[in-house]
């Protein structure tokens, strides 16, 4: 399927998009300087193209559970690569899988409630046939984030001590 490179008013729509998914097409015209119409216009042919993939929700997270990311780093395997996925796939802990260049076959983002939990899941993955190594960093500390998801995770209340 052809792809036409994407102008100003694209990006400009996908980053509002990605800000704000339920923001309404009358805003988004009024923000981009555009007519309603070509923003509708533009919004089905981003979606008919795969660029927007969907739309979802973003839930605050639990004030009182500090989570705990992690990135894991895989080695494995070439020829058990898609099964191993596969598997990852299946561990809702687990954000996000990429292939990666350098020492590693797999990186994978990781969210856990604790780190007993994310101990539990390291010695489960570890144990898929296939792979060789698994190493982990945990995230000390968000700097700044793009991903809507990941900022708005920034932005939930803190809970204040009351003496």
């Amino acid at each position: 399927m052809y792809t036409r490179k994407r102008d100003a008013i694209d990006r400009n729509l996908i980053a509002a998009l990605e800000e704000d998914a339920r923001i309404s097409t009358s805003e988004l015209a009024r923000k981009l300087g555009v007519a309603r119409s070509t923003v509708n216009e533009r919004i089905a042919r981003l979606e008919r193209e795969g660029v927007i993939m969907g739309y979802s929700a973003i839930v605050r997270p639990e004030l009182d559970i500090q989570e705990t990311r992690t990135l894991l780093f895989i080695t494995c395997n070439r020829a058990h690569c898609s099964r191993i996925v596969s598997a990852l796939e299946s561990y809702p802990e687990i954000q996000e899988c990429v292939t990666v260049s350098g020492n590693y076959n797999l990186m994978c983002t990781v969210r856990t409630p604790c780190s007993e939990d994310l101990d539990a899941l390291v010695e489960e993955v570890a144990v898929i046939p296939g792979i060789m190594t698994v190493d982990t960093m945990i995230v000390l500390a968000s700097k700044f984030a793009r991903n809507a998801m990941i900022s708005a995770t920034r932005m939930a209340p803190r809970l204040q001590l009351v003496s």
